[in-house]
């Protein structure tokens, strides 16, 4: 009798916490813009990745192509600076917005240039992502 309520116990416990792992929210991943050549790996890749959390966007740059990444912003309907990441392939850099206000609206894309000039390279953008900001 001991023997079937300890296994029956474990059966429970076991059925509580798979039902438990399943029914657990997932968590969205941050909003991304991708340059037109993708993420990573190919000429032209990067990518602007919006972390509501601090209010920053880190900017990585996927490939050596000899061009740095950009990310252009606007929070609620008003431009921001541009966000450059210049320090090589495979590489990504923080940039703040400094303290946002919760609920605001952040729009971007990402591209390619050269920040020593302010060239964006034509073609090369991602599309808008629109998300809210915190």
């Amino acid at each position: 009798m001991r023997r079937s309520i300890s296994f029956l116990g474990l059966v429970m416990a076991a059925t509580v916490a798979l039902a438990t792992l399943t029914t657990t929210p997932a968590v969205a991943a941050p909003p991304t813009a991708c340059t037109k050549y993708g993420c990573s790996i190919v000429w032209g890749s990067g990518s602007g990745r919006w972390i509501a959390d601090g209010d920053k966007m880190v900017i990585c740059d996927g490939y050596a192509d000899g061009y740095s990444v950009i990310v252009r912003a606007d929070i609620d309907l008003k431009p921001q600076p541009d966000k450059w990441h210049t320090s090589g392939a495979d590489k990504c850099t923080e940039r703040s917005y400094g303290n946002v206000a919760e609920g605001l609206d952040i729009a971007f894309y990402t591209c390619l240039g050269k920040q020593s000039t302010n060239y964006i390279l034509p073609g090369s953008c991602s599309p808008v992502v629109a998300h809210g900001s915190t």
